[in-house]
């Protein structure tokens, strides 16, 4: 595989560095083994000129994006910027969007973590597709591209050539995930193993503070925290309300102020959407998803999953793999 790197002024540095040493690990062990160096980096930036990186470093590259080069993948990583600064570097978010898509329409694959995502979305990259962000960027990013399909709870998605992670560290799922796209699940898998990398599937609602979803919302927030720590056991309008110290009628009334639906709707799309995110990022059997998702009757969980996304459990994982590849 060969990977360009975007670098923009406030980008995170260690992203940079860590992919770098990551693939030159990987190709040393390869050579070891007797196997030839299978990937190659490089670092861009928009007028190949050195960058200076959120914490302060002053990053090298090795071109800019103007220039002629050969690479299958490009990753974007998150800035480490305020939103003064991010108003001021809009026009060279710009520039870079606009490099982005053309590189897409291609046939390239684009990766972003992090703040990077916001950079494909404000480029329209991720309108009407599957994407994550970080837990604590996720309500900007809905406010600002409505259009996006959000799976709050994925640590990673992939939809048609466009890879999403979600944390500041997720650059190496990202990476990992570019390399199986590239070069296959083998390839991916032993970089993984000799650089001791965790690829166990996993969710971001382990991650998202009590204190911070209050502060959102003191009702919905702390529901969703709810319903997503449900568990297998199934979550009820009962359990729900008991567990917010409300009546059963004052929280039906609360919700229907707040989202137009009754709680019931409410659980059922948190119960449908953690399912979509362990179709989209697992193997697992489809009863063994209704059950994580809260199910334990396997054919109501089908019924409430093709009432909301008009498709079977299976039939949608297939879909998801073919826009993936």
């Amino acid at each position: 595989m060969k990977l360009a790197i975007l670098a923009l002024e406030g980008c995170m540095h260690s992203a940079i560095a860590g992919v770098a040493d990551i693939l030159s690990l990987a190709n040393h062990v390869m050579q070891q083994s007797g196997a030839k160096s299978r990937f190659a980096c490089q670092t861009l930036s928009l007028d190949g000129k050195a960058v200076r990186a959120g914490g302060g470093q002053l990053v090298s590259v090795d071109g800019a994006t103007t220039s002629r080069g050969s690479f299958d993948a490009i990753i974007v990583p998150g800035n480490l910027v305020d939103h003064v600064t991010a108003a001021r570097l809009q026009p060279q978010y710009a520039r870079a969007g606009a490099w982005l898509r053309q590189q897409h329409a291609n046939g390239r694959l684009i990766g972003a973590f992090c703040s990077g995502v916001s950079l494909l979305a404000g480029a329209g990259l991720l309108d009407n597709r599957r994407a994550t962000i970080t837990w604590w960027l996720q309500n900007e990013l809905r406010q600002r591209h409505p259009a996006i399909d959000l799976a709050p709870d994925a640590v990673i998605t992939c939809a048609d050539r466009l890879v999403c992670a979600a944390g500041p560290m997720s650059w190496v799922d990202l990476l990992l995930r570019l390399i199986e796209m590239v070069d296959g699940k083998e390839i991916a898998k032993l970089c993984a193993d000799y650089v001791v990398i965790d690829t166990a599937q996993r969710t971001q609602s382990i991650f998202m503070p009590v204190g911070y979803l209050l502060s959102q919302d003191p009702l919905l927030t702390r529901a969703d925290l709810l319903v997503r720590r449900a568990g297998k056991r199934p979550m009820t309008v009962k359990r729900l309300a008991d567990a917010l110290g409300l009546s059963e009628r004052t929280l039906n009334r609360k919700f229907q102020e707040l989202t137009h639906e009754p709680p019931q709707a409410f659980i059922t799309r948190r119960r449908v959407e953690h399912a979509r995110t362990l179709l989209e990022t697992t193997a697992q059997p489809v009863k063994t998803i209704a059950r994580a998702a809260g199910y334990e009757d396997e054919s109501s969980f089908r019924k409430a999953f093709r009432k909301l996304t008009l498709m079977s459990p299976q039939a949608y994982r297939t879909r998801r793999m073919e826009r993936a590849a």
